[in-house]
């Protein structure tokens, strides 16, 4: 069988079956193939960023890394979703100005690494293409063959209009079960200098914490409509557990041990980093840290190019990020965490993971120590994440991290507007607000 063959399916099903719409398929973040590592699409010139972009203006910068030692040529299409990110039925000329299938021209090869590989980057919207319409669209990246293509990752984004007022506050849960360990928000929607004939109907809300997608609270309608006015104020309506400041650790450097790092072991093939052994959280008490919500970054401290200090803008600054990328090297990163053998499957996720349960990423139980470990090839930078457990097919962190409401959280709110008789939801406002600032 071949390597593409499910990965293949999985993408015809979603994109040239949209005429079927009895047969629309969800779609998610994913690499199809084992060799593609590294995927960011974030806002150009951003560190980390979550990938939402005005309709008006801006950019969107795709990155990846190729580790197969075979050239190839890689291509890229657009598609648009609904607001539960199912294919849309509308044609392409319908939200695209351009051509799709277009070739990513830029690439530079790895220098002075260990571990080969190739660091390819795409700005979106470009002269090829852009966008017409607000909402929901995946980016998928082909390989191109003489008879085909095959899809070797996709990634989501959002394109935003600023067409309401959208406010949101943190309040008390009702429930005082989760006075102490969640975050609780309601909405208003100020609509007045754009009319919505059926508020409780047409407009409805998606809210994600610290951009994620697998615990995102989706589809919720209005509760109350005032003239002018959307009001969300249900009663727990908006409730998320805070879980705990992410675990992180710090690979810009492999000359000298990082943040949270045991020990580093350099060879021909690579570096191994063995990272400090972590330890049930739950029933530890708040601690405050200055983290990045579970992003993470490719950096590389031990290229002098880049470490030149200064400000830097434009083509200077783009120059550094191509030098920390191409020399950054790929480490073997060995997760381990002290713990009895517990009732359920044991997984590391954060960003660098999709948010999803990565077949590598799955801790193993070592008996005789009396811990659960795993590894995984990271490239050199900084990265949050959190171990979790599999409860019933989703990620449950009550146990192996617990969960404060001190936490400090990001949560983004996107508002959709489905209007009566139309084929397509426009997202009309984003904002995104942080748990620790309220006003």
């Amino acid at each position: 069988m071949s390597r593409y063959f499910l990965s293949t399916f999985f993408i015809l099903t979603c994109f040239f079956g949209i005429s079927q719409k009895s047969q629309r398929t969800v779609i998610y973040d994913q690499e199809y193939v084992d060799y593609i590592k590294s995927v960011e699409l974030k806002k150009k010139g951003t560190t980390f960023s979550y990938p939402i972009v005005d309709l008006r203006g801006g950019k969107l910068t795709l990155s990846f890394d190729d580790l197969d030692p075979e050239d190839k040529q890689y291509i890229y299409e657009i598609y648009r979703c609904n607001k539960d990110w199912e294919t849309s039925p509308l044609n392409e000329i319908e939200y695209i100005d351009g051509f799709n299938g277009e070739e990513i021209r830029d690439f530079w090869y790895s220098e002075n690494t260990r571990v080969d590989f190739t660091h390819y980057r795409l700005d979106i919207p470009n002269d090829d293409i852009r966008w017409t319409r607000s909402g929901n669209y995946v980016i998928v990246v082909y390989e191109e063959f003489d008879d085909g293509k095959e899809p070797i990752l996709a990634r989501r984004f959002m394109v935003t209009e600023d067409r309401i007022k959208l406010t949101s506050r943190f309040i008390s849960p009702i429930n005082a079960r989760f006075v102490k360990s969640h975050h609780s928000l309601d909405m208003t929607i100020d609509h007045k200098n754009f009319p919505i004939t059926d508020p409780m109907n047409e407009i409805s809300l998606t809210v994600m914490q610290n951009g994620r997608w697998d615990n995102a609270q989706s589809n919720v309608y209005p509760r109350f409509t005032k003239p002018n006015e959307i009001l969300f104020n249900y009663l727990d309506g908006f409730v998320f557990p805070g879980i705990k400041e992410f675990r992180v650790f710090d690979t810009r450097s492999i000359r000298t041990s990082g943040e949270n790092i045991h020990s580093i072991e350099l060879n021909e093939d690579g570096a191994d980093v063995l990272l400090d052994l972590d330890f049930i959280r739950s029933g530890d008490n708040h601690l405050v840290d200055n983290d990045i919500n579970g992003q993470f970054f490719i950096w590389n401290d031990d290229d002098p190019r880049v470490n030149i200090g200064g400000s830097l803008r434009g083509n200077d600054r783009e120059r550094i990020v191509i030098n920390a990328n191409t020399s950054a090297d790929y480490t073997n990163v060995i997760f381990t965490l002290k713990s009895k053998k517990l009732n359920h499957d044991v997984y590391v996720v954060g960003k660098f993971t999709n948010w999803s349960k990565m077949p590598e990423y799955l801790m193993e139980y070592d008996e005789s120590r009396g811990i659960y470990i795993c590894e995984g090839l990271l490239k050199q930078g900084r990265y949050e994440y959190l171990i979790g457990e599999d409860i019933e097919g989703n990620l449950d962190f009550s146990y192996t991290e617990g969960s404060r409401f001190e936490t400090e959280n990001e949560y983004t709110i996107l508002v959709y507007y489905s209007e009566f008789a139309s084929r397509h939801d426009r997202l009309i406002d984003v904002i995104t607000i942080n748990s620790n600032y309220r006003p």
